[in-house]
């Protein structure tokens, strides 16, 4: 579904990339952009396609994945409003270089390349907000792998503050999950399903994790999450 989004020029000024932009250069950002719904499981972004320009979240939640030579499906981070993709593309050969898969139903803002870029040339707080995106990227990518490492308890958790604080500009570690098939938790926290449902469980058993209404999830116990230095 297509159509135009009232106040995104407003919107801008809380998201840290374009903070720095004035309202005349967000809304040159916006020339012509589209805002579009999607449901859940729909691929946004498929790797190596060549890049149409940005998007932009502005509710729910997507997976940043790639897939290895034997198929095992590996998260490299996840997004929440507020969070961009498609940077690298037009950072690099044009081409996007990992999928884009929506976890929950998203609404997204679609930015097109020729103006991002001519303010990225002209603007040079764009071009180092866009750096520091990058650095922070970098560093969610060093702590999940770091997690591989981890025990399956602190795994799940990780992965369900992840979630937790991806679910709105202003949310935390403890903020209500959406509900999400149990293979998705296996796939985000690198477990397999059976160990992800088991370890579920146990939390749930010790009052660290709550299941609320409509089947989504919330960690209650923060100290839990101090205690593995995950907060």
């Amino acid at each position: 579904m297509v159509g135009l989004a009232p106040s995104i020029t407003t919107s801008l000024s809380g998201i840290p990339l374009f903070a720095t932009l004035a309202d005349p250069q967000r809304a040159r950002l916006l020339e012509q952009h589209r805002c579009v719904t999607f449901p859940a499981e729909q691929l946004l972004v498929l790797e190596q396609d060549e890049s149409q320009g940005l998007i932009l979240l502005r509710r729910g939640i997507a997976k940043v994945r790639l897939y290895d030579r034997d198929g095992e499906e590996t998260v490299l981070s996840l997004l929440g409003p507020g969070d961009v993709c498609g940077e690298m593309a037009l950072l690099h050969d044009g081409r996007r270089t990992a999928d884009v898969v929506t976890l929950t139903d998203c609404e997204a803002v679609l930015l097109r390349v020729g103006p991002f870029r001519d303010l990225l040339h002209s603007e040079p707080l764009l071009s180092l907000a866009l750096a520091r995106l990058e650095v922070e990227r970098m560093r969610e990518l060093h702590r999940r792998f770091t997690l591989q490492g981890a025990d399956a308890t602190t795994r799940l958790l990780a992965a369900l503050a992840d979630l937790a604080r991806r679910t709105g500009l202003e949310a935390t570690a403890t903020s209500v999950i959406p509900p999400l098939p149990q293979r998705e938790l296996a796939v985000l926290s690198g477990l397999a399903r059976e160990t992800t449902s088991r370890t579920l469980s146990k939390l749930r058993q010790r009052g660290i994790v709550e299941q609320v209404e409509e089947g989504g999830l919330r960690i209650v116990d923060a100290e839990a999450l101090r205690r593995r230095g995950l907060l």
